[in-house]
């Protein structure tokens, strides 16, 4: 390089007093001042910056891939899936990654925690999550598209991860536990479940919610709970929802028993790591999720997750108020459940000690 800059500077001393050469592209300019000689100078940076970002993508990780498609709060509460991250997600992939069946499935229950179950086990790099609710096995209409177009909605993965897809109203559907089974006999099944008197206050609080939003008057909560005659009134769906033991059946009659991962809801707001770790030993997953991607928020009064790259918090509607409740009714509400409850322990073999009165 120095002897280059002492020649070049020789020949511009010699030629001192001479008219610059002229080029037949460069329009009577000299080459010191030619865009083309600029762009000599800096392709070689271009190619090997180019290089260097090929060799990344060929070697990245798991974890890497995890990293590269991560939708919206947006895109994962909206349609936009089908659109704008659908065409993200087709440029996106890396070598070595396919759309995959999911081998593993959040089943519900509504209002029990299955989103942020499922942003908590997005923290491994081992896990693939699909961001939308398909309901592709209980909706007739979606069910009729076929595997094949249901794959195609799946994330890329790897083949040592898992890919893992969220929507809770498989768990109350009378034709998903036998499509499921259909597809993989051998899928893990994630089933998330709260103390069923205060799950039905927290649906019942969405349902208040999403109608004050579109300008509609709201039952107070004891007017939609009881009947007339003051007894519960079990033709309301987020009563019907809270009958677990009705709707499990139906689920250890296609799947056996070990195959369905029950998560207590309520301690996973409590102790977020010890209620993963089940999971990740459920999954067969090495541990790298540990104790220290969850901190308590002072400010929202919840556990939020985090890791090397970020800090993440469920959306403010998932800690919302619950309205003010009879203590009278919600003793009613949990008396109601006993039964159903006791059943439920039976079959799942863990009793959960929920409330009698």
């Amino acid at each position: 390089m120095l002897v280059g800059s002492e020649e070049s500077h020789i020949i511009w001393r010699e030629d001192l007093g001479k008219p610059p050469a002229r080029g037949p592209l460069m329009g009577g300019r000299g080459e010191s001042s030619s865009p083309w000689s600029a762009l000599r100078r800096v392709a070689p940076l271009m190619i090997l910056a180019s290089f260097i970002v090929c060799l990344v993508l060929y070697y990245v990780s798991p974890m890497g891939a995890a990293a590269v498609y991560a939708p919206s709060a947006a895109s994962e509460t909206t349609g936009l899936d089908s659109v704008t991250t659908e065409a993200y997600r087709k440029r996106l992939r890396i070598r070595g990654t396919q759309r995959r069946l999911p081998q593993a499935l959040i089943i519900g229950v509504r209002k029990c925690g299955t989103r942020a179950l499922l942003e908590m086990l997005n923290l491994h790099p081992h896990i693939q999550k699909n961001g939308m609710e398909m309901h592709f096995f209980d909706e007739d209409e979606r069910y009729a598209n076929g595997l094949e177009w249901y794959r195609k909605k799946m994330p890329y993965s790897f083949d040592n991860q898992v890919t893992i897809e969220k929507t809770p109203s498989y768990f109350i559907s009378r034709e998903a536990p036998a499509r499921i089974r259909a597809m993989n006999a051998t899928i893990k099944l994630l089933l998330i479940v709260r103390e069923p008197a205060t799950r039905v206050v927290s649906d019942y609080a969405q349902i208040m919610e999403t109608k004050l939003r579109k300008g509609k008057q709201v039952a107070p909560f004891h007017k939609r709970i009881l009947t007339a005659d003051g007894e519960i009134n079990d033709g309301f769906k987020a009563i019907q929802i809270s009958q677990y033991a009705v709707h499990v059946l139906r689920w250890l009659r296609e799947f056996p028993r070990e195959q369905i991962h029950i998560i207590n809801g309520d301690n996973l707001i409590r102790d977020p790591y010890a209620e993963i770790n089940k999971v990740q030993q459920f999954l067969r997953l090495p541990p790298y999720i540990t104790p220290d991607n969850f901190y308590f928020n002072e400010t929202k009064g919840f556990y939020c997750m985090r890791n090397e790259t970020f800090q993440k918090c469920l959306a403010d509607a998932k800690g919302r108020p619950h309205p003010y409740v009879d203590p009278a009714v919600m003793s009613q509400l949990r008396k109601f459940f006993v039964p159903f409850n006791e059943q439920f322990y039976e079959m799942v073999g863990h009793n959960f000690g929920w409330p009698t009165s």
